[in-house]
């Protein structure tokens, strides 16, 4: 009688068994299916997708299981996955157990569409949509987040294939870990808006919210994250990370001129983490509306071929608009500016008169109750080309220095050396 082997039940027939071949035969066909593929992720469309058979991706250490038609990937700690159908150029997507969404390169709008729950927030659970980790994403049109989705770019890559926005979040979206690169590219879009064109108010309630981004740019080309007033107001949205080159580093733009309580301004948004490789590392503008209330929290390090400002609150165009309506007020800069002489080069307000050149530029308008809190200590107002309207509502603060409130004993004066003979740089237009 043929035995059978403990763990498989594989017959091995004896010696001399008539028709031998028939059972071991069958046993090349189990063993086909039942002993694990180990290749690289990239070759699993090499195996056939056999009902029970399991690919372990060498390379990432994910899991896939066969159905008999398609691998499905296999949730780490939930058990089996699905997949639900995309568009018809995209396939199908995986989808585990907990309800999380892999979108594979190419898919990845499709997925979003698909998961989006078209909710506000609070009223429905968010879908979460993750990337492959160690995929790089080439992308050929701007990937946009819908309501209710919460993407999670788990150390892939994403690279645009074109001179168009990269991520774009309307309200209700969390965008986590992106890392995106436009190096290399001729390319002057923007990587990251918070608030695009025709997207509803963001505000506490409606949060467009972005986590850890890593964003790598040529220095001087592109914006790397935008917090946008247009269609409606951008106001209370929240951003940290690494951002590394562009033309503009954080862009708080108020890109109409409804100056209604639902217009286009751009307010009380929030930034922190590190900018570098920049020509103005904090950008403010207005078409028309408000740019207010805004807080960053920055280490800088400006790169010397490129960088002219690290702060640049532009000027109003009254001259073409006739109204000086163009409120710039109670925006608060807390930076450790290394480097500082690194602006000499590209600074046209530079003279060799000059310690170092000025790095806040406060243009002509109505711009008040603006502060930068200098934490290196070293700062004061002769490095600030002040054309406000009212210059003396604005100014730098050291980190260093002060003194106890009712005592003259614990008193420091700040680490600079303050210039009485000038409050602001000399060629500012309101000295």
């Amino acid at each position: 009688m043929a035995k059978e082997t403990p763990n498989h039940s594989y017959q091995r027939p004896d010696r001399g068994t008539q028709d031998w071949h028939i059972p071991l035969n069958e046993n090349f066909s189990r063993i086909d299916t039942e002993v694990e593929i180990k290749d690289a992720a990239a070759n699993l469309d090499q195996y056939q997708p056999k009902e029970g058979a399991k690919f372990l991706a060498t390379d990432s250490r994910r899991i896939f299981l066969g159905n008999g038609e398609e691998w499905l990937e296999f949730g780490s700690a939930a058990g089996r996955a699905r997949s639900v159908s995309l568009g018809e150029n995209s396939g199908r997507a995986t989808v585990m157990s907990d309800g999380t969404f892999i979108a594979q390169p190419g898919q990845l709008q499709d997925v979003i569409d698909t998961a989006s729950t078209g909710s506000e927030f609070g009223q429905a659970p968010a879908q979460t949509v993750k990337l492959v980790s160690g995929e790089t994403y080439e992308v050929p049109e701007t990937v946009r987040l819908k309501r209710g989705v919460r993407l999670e770019c788990n150390g892939a890559k994403v690279v645009p294939t074109g001179d168009f926005n990269v991520f774009e979040l309307g309200r209700d979206t969390v965008l986590i870990d992106p890392f995106v690169d436009t190096r290399g590219k001729s390319w002057s879009s923007t990587q990251v808006v918070i608030g695009p064109q025709n997207a509803q108010k963001l505000d506490t309630a409606n949060r467009a919210w972005v986590q850890d981004a890593y964003l790598l740019g040529d220095a001087g080309k592109g914006i790397g994250i935008q917090f946008r007033g247009g269609s409606k107001p951008c106001s209370m949205q929240v951003a940290n990370g690494t951002i590394d080159g562009f033309d503009r580093a954080i862009d708080f733009y108020a890109a109409g001129e409804n100056r209604d309580p639902q217009g286009d301004w751009s307010n009380g948004n929030q930034f922190w983490g590190r900018i570098q490789d920049f020509r103005i590392g904090i950008s403010m503008r207005s078409d028309g509306a408000e740019v207010s209330g805004n807080t960053v929290r920055v280490q800088t390090q400006p790169e010397p071929e490129v960088s002219e400002w690290l702060w640049k609150m532009e000027d109003d165009p009254r001259e073409s608009r006739e109204d000086n309506m163009y409120v710039m007020k109670g925006n608060t800069v807390m930076a450790y500016p290394w480097d500082v002489s690194s602006f000499k080069q590209n600074n046209s307000y530079y003279s060799e008169s000059d310690r170092d050149a000025p790095f806040w530029f406060i243009g002509r308008g109505r711009r008040y109750g603006n502060s930068l809190l200098d934490m290196s200590g070293v700062r004061g107002n002769q490095y600030v080309l002040n054309d406000s309207d009212t210059p003396d509502r604005n100014g730098i603060f050291t980190a260093h220095g002060g003194f106890v409130v009712g005592t003259t004993e614990f008193e420091t004066k700040p680490a600079y050396q303050q210039n009485d003979s000038r409050k602001w740089h000399p060629q500012s237009r309101t000295e």
